[in-house]
C-alpha cells in the first residue's frame, strides 16, 4: 500500500486549481443566484445556462435528482441570469 502525504500547502493548492477550472469551464453556473450546493450539483451534471433555459421543472428534476419546486427554483435564477 502506497500512502501520499500530502501538506496543507498543496490541500490548498489543489482547492484554488478546482475552483479556478470551475471558474473557468462553467462561469454561467457560479454567478447564478443559488445556494452553493446547487450549483455544485449543477457542475457536477454538467449543466449550463443554455441547458437550463432549454429545460422545464419536471425534467430538470428528474435529470438532477431533485424535488420539481427545486429545479423551478434554479430554472427562475437561469431565467434572472441571462436577463442581466
Amino acid at each position: 500500500m502506497n500512502v501520499v502525504a500530502t501538506s496543507d500547502t498543496e490541500k490548498i493548492a489543489n482547492d484554488s486549481v478546482a475552483l479556478a477550472m470551475k471558474h473557468i469551464f462553467q462561469p454561467e453556473i457560479y454567478h447564478l443566484d443559488l445556494a452553493d450546493g446547487l450549483k455544485q450539483l449543477l457542475y457536477e451534471k454538467k449543466c449550463d445556462l443554455n441547458f437550463l433555459l432549454q429545460s422545464d421543472a419536471a425534467s430538470l428534476a428528474h435529470e438532477l435528482g431533485v424535488e420539481e419546486y427545486v429545479a423551478k427554483i434554479i430554472i427562475d435564477a437561469a431565467k434572472k441570469q441571462a436577463t442581466e
